[in-house]
């Protein structure tokens, strides 16, 4: 069976920047998921694009079928994840957004894929968190919760999953070059390029399967946060 790399938020920002990097290795196939798979301006034969909402479990459900049936699933890069920042509580919209894509939209990946990974007895799942998921962040109460979830989550799954050969991992950047802080937030100064942020993603990915890089922070030398 081809192997196969599924990438969450891969219409911009790190998921974009995963599969222009990921495509580099042989051998490998990649299946971009986003709501927006019409952004995705990269063509190449072995990426498949799924326009699909991680949020709806029965549409991901259904349309990943397919795939996880006629691949070997080698692993699962959950890049998908929005922000808002504000006093709480202030916009619930915002809140309830960040609460489905950052929770929900990640739990409903792993839940599909990883049983596929523990019959194959093998996988990697890189979970994209954030600096806050360890420290407080008051403009962005809920976000950081969100975030404290995916690390918590990540924690629990690689003890659980061990046993399977599967590596769970958990990867928490701060202020990296995406859409997401440069046009939203305006934030332009002192920020990691997200091409060479994805570069330690695949370093990661690439190790043998019997290391884990378990947990690891991401930032600017000069980010006193």
């Amino acid at each position: 069976m081809k192997n196969l790399l599924i990438i969450t938020g891969a219409s911009s920002g790190i998921g974009l920047a995963c599969i222009e990097t990921f495509l580099s290795k042989e051998n490998l196939h990649i299946l971009a998921i986003s709501r927006n798979v019409s952004e995705i301006t990269i063509q190449n034969n072995n990426l498949y694009k799924l326009n699909c909402n991680v949020t709806d479990y029965n549409q991901l459900e259904t349309t990943l079928k397919e795939y996880l049936s006629n691949f070997k699933i080698i692993g699962l890069i959950n890049a998908a994840g929005v922000v808002s920042l504000g006093d709480f509580p202030s916009n619930h919209l915002d809140s309830q957004k960040m609460i489905n894509v950052n929770i929900s939209g990640l739990t409903n990946c792993i839940e599909l894929i990883l049983p596929v990974m523990r019959k194959q007895m093998y996988g990697t799942i890189i979970n994209l968190s954030s600096l806050a998921d360890r420290y407080p962040r008051p403009n962005n109460i809920v976000y950081a919760a969100t975030k404290s979830y995916v690390k918590s989550i990540s924690d629990s799954l690689r003890l659980q999953n061990a046993k399977y050969n599967i590596r769970v991992v958990n990867i928490a950047p701060a202020l990296i070059e995406t859409p997401m802080l440069t046009k939203q937030f305006g934030i332009k100064d002192n920020l990691i390029n997200v091409n060479d942020f994805v570069k330690i993603i695949k370093f990661i990915f690439d190790q043998p399967q019997n290391i884990c890089i378990r947990d690891i922070v991401i930032a600017p030398t000069n980010y006193e946060g």
